[in-house]
């Protein structure tokens, strides 16, 4: 797989967003063992989902090379949607108990 000048800074920031998300969950992980039950505990798991689909989003976009930009950038949408609604949704549940 071979990228052209314009790709490599794309793909270095995308390479960096995904480091970013990887510490963030090694982070939240380790903090849910300490943090088990209660509210803590459920916006930590609500914070690892988040960020999970986050990660796959931005993952989808090396996808650019064999599939095309149009898949890959769907892909990444409707993952980053995916993210945002299970965000909306624990939301609520925490704010209404």
């Amino acid at each position: 797989m071979r990228f052209s000048a314009d790709m490599m800074g794309t793909g270095i920031l995308i390479l960096l967003t995904v480091a970013i998300y990887l510490i963030i969950l090694f982070v939240f992980v380790n903090a849910r063992h300490k943090y088990k039950g209660g509210i803590i505990g459920q916006v930590i798991n609500l914070i690892i989902t988040t960020i999970g689909f986050l990660l796959v989003a931005d993952i989808a976009l090396f996808l650019v090379p064999n599939y095309g930009f149009l898949t890959a950038y769907t892909i990444n949408v409707i993952f980053k949607i995916i993210a945002m609604v299970s965000l909306a949704v624990g939301g609520l549940k925490l704010f209404s108990k």
